[in-house]
């Protein structure tokens, strides 16, 4: 096949398609050198030959070195062009990765300003030191991005930029001036504002806010911050600046910055911090308990609505945000991450991911949050990529593909940073993935090690899948794991084995589905695992988060996991070598019978699925499912989101695997809430709710529990003066005593809440912040 069917006629971009897609709305995320480099290379493999090794052209294809193309040239005309083919001509869909295309956009977007800088004066490569030596200390950092500045403004415009910086300002680089009426310096880069408060960025790149009322005097200053280079430099060196910036070469990517901001001792320590939230789950153990205790059960009914920041995304909020410092920073659906002042909900800064064309996730456009260290935050996206950005900035740092969309493999959950590892896990597991638990470098982005949760051929637990069943075997990994420094032990749940309905393709027990796999923080190696479900045929997943306490056990210390798991048993296991201590059912089930002396489920005759259908407890969501559950050390129980007495009737048939396609090998007729059925259930008992459930962990059994009409996904918070926070479907949020779950507070707030509360402080105050229908709403007592 000639070389121009992959790339072919970059040139040829179909108008139709800059019509049908609009100008130019999508911004080539993977720009600066190290992506203009792998660009070229794959360009001169698959390219070159007809369109020249500089762009230039031959009678196979046009020249692409003219800075324009007849279909469009939009960095998003480009990319579908060289997805999706020209249908009639010699370019077909590309069939590679989609971040070769990107990259190969990159080095096509070099041929145009190379031509121009190397009809100017100066020498590009001498320009690229005194880059290094005047400019990158800031533009790497948080002055603003000069990786496009060469294709968006001529040589004299560059120039009098370099000798006249406040000659043209734009609105987002002017700077505020002024001090508090406590005597406190307010200046930096003025980054938002409205008539009560302020946000800026300081000179060390740092985010602030003020309160307008506090100041005793402001100035909005229309300068640049930049210092003018005229004194500092020469004529000529100017002429090698310029030509260095034409080349588009100066990019802002580069190492993240990993020192100060949430270091990994302030990770590590994070309870000790209970003013922040600084993970997806507060802390390394999960448990959603905070010290704070400003909030109590004899005020909490005077919180009150502080602010309500709305987001873009039609998309539920799943996200649960991290406070850093007086910064929180969220993921909006499915993949743009935003910097609000925790004050005030108002936008510091906001990061726009375009997720390609065909990306088609199992369960949702969602995300759940981020992962941070230093002033770097980890954001995994739909179109499996992960991805740094500076935290002060939303400027990207580098960007890994994890694993390739194209084969039903997305990322949906909040990374979790070990050390210096970011730890991800793919969703997919209903679209005959093969799963995984990846590590990779934070600094780098280069991957560190990775776990496969579907044993190949040689690797322990294989024998557990019968034939080639392990080939699609599920076991999605999209919920953040747990972790305990002292044991340098990282916790994860695995999803179910696939496909979900029709175990009979593939007997055994399917390890590591429907299991939590404990795992050397350092090398990825498997310590000990534990199955909750073998040979899963009902979906019960264990994507659930491990709650990691330390309980005085029969009179004995241990380092003990809580787990609330899917499908409706409690158990307790020894977090050190997986050894099980405990299991009870928590909501009605009938597949099990019970477990044995090892916590192995001993399954009811006739509990699987079948072609005629089997009615079973619980349904298809479980007797709990993703949302977080809590521990409090002050009450010693264990409380859960609970669906309680929801069946559901399980069929199965057989099925082929089809790449892409959904791949359950069944179905499940599900159940509603009474109180949303039109009629009443025509199979089964009528009955089934959604509770607040609190649980004896030394026990399993139910000490109270908080009744809704309907069942809810939101998870839990505990607090040190005995409050617990959650949320329903039905969209109220409220504030139960946790010792007994009697409800203290409540507010609708109109959607419904899928996410997880957090609290945390600032300027002496306690505020809780949770997720509800598009919007983030944040609550606090009264000032």
């Amino acid at each position: 096949m000639p070389c121009l069917v992959r790339f072919a006629l970059f040139a040829m971009l179909a108008a139709p398609l800059a019509a049908q897609h609009g100008s130019s709305s999508t911004l080539n995320p993977f720009t600066g050198p190290q992506h203009a480099a792998a660009g070229a290379a794959i360009y001169r493999g698959k390219c070159a030959g007809c369109h020249g090794p500089d762009g230039g052209g031959t009678g196979a294809g046009p020249a692409l070195n003219t800075g324009s193309f007849r279909r469009g040239g939009s960095d998003e005309a480009l990319f579908l062009v060289i997805t999706k083919g020209i249908p009639g001509t010699a370019m077909p869909a590309f069939s590679e990765n989609a971040l070769e295309a990107w990259q190969v956009i990159t080095h096509l977007r070099s041929f145009s300003v190379a031509r121009r800088a190397g009809r100017l004066p100066g020498n590009a490569e001498a320009g690229a030191a005194l880059f290094s030596q005047h400019c990158a200390s800031c533009h790497w950092e948080h002055a603003p991005d000069l990786s496009r500045v060469g294709g968006s403004r001529s040589a004299a415009e560059l120039r009098e930029s370099i000798l006249k910086p406040h000659a043209q300002v734009a609105a987002r680089y002017w700077q505020i001036r002024g001090r508090t009426r406590a005597g406190r310096e307010v200046q930096g880069v003025r980054l938002n504002e409205d008539s009560r408060s302020v946000q800026y960025r300081d000179a060390s790149g740092n985010l602030q806010s003020a309160w307008k009322k506090d100041l005793a005097e402001i100035q909005i200053v229309r300068t640049s911050p930049m210092p003018s280079f005229a004194s500092k430099l020469s004529s000529a060196e100017v002429d090698d600046l310029v030509a260095h910036l034409a080349t588009g070469s100066a990019g802002a990517t580069g190492a993240p910055a990993l020192q100060g901001g949430a270091t990994s001792d302030r990770l590590r320590n994070a309870a000790k911090e209970p003013h922040n939230w600084l993970t997806y789950n507060g802390t390394y153990s999960s448990i959603h308990h905070s010290t704070l205790s400003q909030i109590t059960p004899q005020n909490a009914g005077r919180l009150r609505l502080e602010w309500v920041w709305q987001a873009n995304s039609l998309e539920k909020l799943e996200a649960t945000p991290l406070v850093i410092d007086g910064v929180m920073y969220l993921t909006d659906a499915p993949n743009d991450v935003v910097a609000l002042d925790a004050r005030t909900g108002r936008v510091f800064w906001r990061y726009e991911h375009t997720v390609p064309p065909g990306v088609a996730p199992c369960c949702g456009r969602v995300n759940r949050g981020l992962g941070v260290l230093g002033h770097t935050l980890f954001l995994a996206t739909l179109d499996a990529r992960l991805i740094a950005l500076d935290a002060r900035t939303g400027r990207k740092r580098w960007d890994v593909q994890v694993a390739d969309y194209r084969q039903a493999y997305s990322l949906t959950l909040a990374p979790l940073v070990v050390g210096d590892k970011v730890i991800v896990g793919p969703a997919g597991g209903e679209l005959g993935i093969r799963g995984f638990v990846a590590a990779y470098d934070a600094a780098t982005g280069r991957e560190a090690w990775r776990f496969r949760t579907i044993p190949e051929p040689g690797e322990f637990g294989h024998e557990t899948w019968a034939g080639d069943s392990w080939k699609h075997g599920g076991g999605p990994v999209w919920l953040t794991g747990s972790y305990d420094p002292e044991l340098n032990l990282t916790y994860w749940g695995i999803g179910n084995p696939g496909p979900d309905w029709n175990p009979s393709v593939r007997r055994g027990d399917n390890l590591f589905t429907s299991s939590v796999v404990a795992l050397d923080a350092a090398t990825g190696k498997r310590v000990w695992h534990f199955q909750f479900t073998p040979n899963d045929g009902w979906d019960f997943d264990a994507v659930q988060i491990p709650v990691l306490a330390d309980l005085s056990w029969k009179g004995r210390a241990r380092k003990v996991m809580l787990w609330g798991n899917r499908n409706g048993f409690f158990y307790a296991l020894d977090r050190t070598n997986g050894e099980f201590l405990l299991g009870a059912p928590f909501v009605k089930q009938t597949w099990a019978k019970a477990l044995d002396e090892r916590g192995r489920p001993i399954k009811a005759e006739g509990s699987e699925p079948s072609e005629k259908g089997t009615l079973v407890y619980p349904g298809v969501q479980g007797g709990t499912n993703w949302y977080a559950p809590s521990f409090s050390p002050l009450t010693g129980l264990f409380y859960l989101t609970t669906w309680d007495d929801y069946p559901g009737i399980y069929y199965t048939w057989e099925q082929k695997f089809e790449p892409g396609k959904w791949y359950a090998g069944g179905s499940v007729q599900a159940d509603l809430p009474a109180i949303h059925r039109r009629e009443p259930r025509t199979w089964g008992p009528e009955a089934g709710y959604g509770a607040v459930r609190a649980l004896d962990p030394l026990t399993g059994k139910r000490v109270w529990e908080y009744r809704m009409s309907d069942v809810s996904d939101s998870g839990l918070l505990t607090t040190a003066s005995h409050l617990l926070f959650s949320g329903s479907r039905e969209g109220y949020f409220f504030a139960l005593d946790a010792r007994d779950g009697k409800e203290l507070w409540n507010r609708y707030l109109g959607g419904q809440v899928a996410s997880s509360p957090i609290t945390w402080s600032a300027d002496g105050r306690q505020y809780v912040t949770i997720a509800s229908g598009h919007a983030l709403f944040t609550f606090a007592l009264p000032d």
